[in-house]
């Protein structure tokens, strides 16, 4: 899982001297079952890179370190790569400055390879905008546990640990943490027993023990209060170190109610949901239970999305569905949230004069110059959005989009109208 300091790095990084080779790789097991079959991809992209590399004046040691990041990345994914259920591969890589970051990813990504003076962040940037970061903190009176949540991996960060003293009842009851703890209760109730003997207290055994117990009690609730707050300021802390967009409590309900209250306000707007998890759960448990949240809110928040634009589907409305009416905003840089059915693959075309893109005419139906074929429309779409600025969200399978190609958009303003769109739209 990348961190944000890594991020902030890469889109920090600049140096003229040493250019950074950035590679993009659909590795999708639906589409490429085998590794020579995206390995395939991976090389014609590596001969058209070479190729265009020929052309550009490099100085020696550039062009070197280039040529060292090609074949690295080659052996890597040919050899050393294990996809397990990875989707898209995401790799940085600067021989010369001692670069070389591979992430891998369980969505799939445009297969790409860019060489600029800087790290080609645009792939990251899309990921990190698209899919939201979780954090989830699993809270008790003793224990706190602290996790990241991101593109399907869950890693755990922090562990906060606080005894609390037991409860008093009866010294007779041992409900304590330590035999000193007993020892100091019954000693205290001995003493004051002597003196109700004597008269001079007028305590009675009951009144004792009542005493000790409030007292005892209050101990507790302050050292409780504590550390909840110091599972708050961590909470905190770890917020402005990951930059997490979400936030999920667990654990009793006394206890996240208590945790909630010392939140700082910039996190309790940030939280989405509670779960009854207990701190002592293991990894997967904690994962399992959190994933059935998460699936949860996102589908709610997509397909309240997808009714929103289901609405706004009208004459000067601002929603549009189907394939050719979402090309013609997009043409026009009218679209602000492109929604996308997962799983959806199209064969298309691009003119090469105004860059439209359509699904497969021969002749551009803004400008009427030829167009050239694209294997995948959808991924040529997704990347014309992203570079607009435009939010991708991929929705699962909707009843609305099904019936709509797959594809729709919410804009920022109403696009001027094509009298050639009314034929191809979906």
């Amino acid at each position: 899982m990348i961190s944000w300091k890594e991020i902030k790095q890469l889109l920090e990084y600049g140096n003229e001297d040493h250019w950074v080779s950035t590679l993009s790789l659909n590795i999708d097991g639906r589409r490429f079952p085998k590794r020579k079959e995206f390995m395939v991809v991976l090389k014609n992209l590596l001969k058209q890179t070479r190729t265009d590399l020929e052309s550009k004046t490099l100085a020696p040691e550039v062009r070197q370190s280039i040529e060292e990041d090609l074949k690295k990345m080659e052996g890597y994914l040919g050899n050393r790569f294990e996809r397990n259920h990875h989707r898209g591969v995401l790799i940085y890589s600067c021989s010369q400055k001692g670069l070389w970051l591979p992430l891998a990813f369980p969505v799939p990504l445009r297969s790409k390879l860019v060489v600029l003076p800087h790290p080609y962040t645009l792939p990251l940037t899309a990921l990190l905008d698209q899919y939201p970061k979780y954090a989830v903190v699993l809270v008790s009176q003793e224990r706190a546990r602290i996790f990241e949540v991101y593109l399907g991996e869950i890693i755990e960060h922090s562990e906060i640990y606080d005894e609390i003293p037991g409860k008093v009842h009866d010294p007779s009851s041992k409900e304590y943490k330590s035999m000193e703890e007993y020892g100091l209760a019954e000693r205290r109730i001995e003493r004051r027993g002597r003196r109700s003997e004597t008269g001079t207290g007028g305590y009675s055994e009951s009144a004792i023990y009542g005493l000790a117990e409030r007292k005892i009690e209050r101990h507790v609730g302050t050292h409780i209060r504590q550390h909840l707050k110091r599972i708050a300021d961590t909470t905190f802390a770890f917020f402005k170190d990951h930059r997490f967009d979400w936030l999920i409590v667990g654990g009793q309900e006394e206890n996240r109610s208590g945790f909630e209250e010392t939140l700082h306000h910039d996190l309790k707007e940030r939280i989405i949901g509670r779960i009854k998890s207990d701190p002592k759960l293991s990894l997967p448990e904690v994962y399992e239970e959190t994933l059935k949240l998460i699936q949860e809110v996102e589908w709610s928040q997509k397909d309240q999305l997808v009714k929103q634009i289901a609405e706004a589907n009208q004459p000067y409305g601002l929603g549009v569905f189907g394939v050719m009416p979402t090309l013609h905003a997009l043409g026009q840089g009218a679209v602000q949230t492109l929604v996308v059915q997962d799983n959806v693959e199209l064969p298309g075309a691009r003119c090469p004069s105004c860059g439209h893109l359509n699904m497969g005419d021969s002749a551009c139906p803004e400008c009427g110059s030829p167009t050239d074929p694209v294997a995948d429309l959808v991924e040529e779409t997704i990347e014309q959005a992203i570079s607009q600025s435009a939010q991708i969200v991929y929705v699962p399978r909707h009843p609305i989009l099904e019936q709509s190609g797959g594809m729709g958009a919410l804009l920022r303003y109403q696009p001027a109208k094509n009298t050639n769109l009314a034929k191809g739209a979906a």
